[in-house]
């Protein structure tokens, strides 16, 4: 059966201790016009272990309301559709958080987007892996 491509909500980042956390000690990587922050949370017995991610448009860089829906639309639907490239949660207890942040004052087409996005999942993946093998 193929994996499903719907994003649920346990999939979203809500919590403002998480988000501020995740800003606090999470490593970044860039891929222009987008900047991932990502952490691995430890979680407690019983608790989801799907990856979590939030995404940010400021309002300084795109000042009307309406391009940064779009964006975030955008952005959203790369995510969706590229986040195979992350590991699977087969770790326990480990939660991948990531917050995506938009860096240019201009609005890009979907095609960038998702070629940046996938750029950037292919660095969290890897980093994330280095991170596990350098634990052991």
């Amino acid at each position: 059966m193929p994996h499903s491509l719907r994003l649920y909500k346990r999939e979203k980042l809500c919590s403002r201790t998480d988000v501020n956390n995740l800003f606090a000690v999470g490593r970044s990587a860039i891929a222009y016009p987008l900047r991932v922050v990502y952490a691995v949370k430890t979680v407690s017995e019983g608790e989801d272990t799907c990856p979590q991610f939030l995404i940010t448009i400021p309002k300084k860089k795109i000042r009307k309301a309406v391009g940064r829906v779009l964006l975030r639309r955008r952005v959203r639907e790369a995510y969706r559709l590229s986040r195979h490239l992350l590991p699977p949660e087969a770790t326990p207890g480990k939660r991948l958080q990531m917050a995506f942040v938009w860096l240019s004052s201009e609005k890009a087409d979907y095609a960038l987007i998702e070629s940046r996005m996938r750029e950037l999942l292919v660095k969290v993946a890897t980093a994330t892996a280095r991170e596990k093998t350098d634990a052991r």
